[in-house]
């Protein structure tokens, strides 16, 4: 691997880290939010404080959306 190989890797590594570190870990970000605030997993709606603020839930899953 020559300098301008490494420097390309790095490149992207650190643009790939920074995207995953702008995930939002709330409830408007897991797949598990449907329509209506509502938690599918639960069947109940999230605590107010965890829908626009960070969770703290073993069942968060990211929805893959990037807005």
């Amino acid at each position: 691997m020559n300098l301008a190989e490494l420097n390309a890797i790095k490149m992207h590594l650190n643009k790939q880290l920074k995207e995953l570190e702008d995930i939002q870990i709330t409830c408007l970000r897991c797949e598990h939010l449907k329509a209506g605030y509502r938690c599918q997993k639960f069947d109940a709606k999230p605590p107010a404080e965890w829908i626009h603020g960070p969770v703290d839930c073993e069942h968060w899953s990211w929805d893959c959306i990037p807005f």
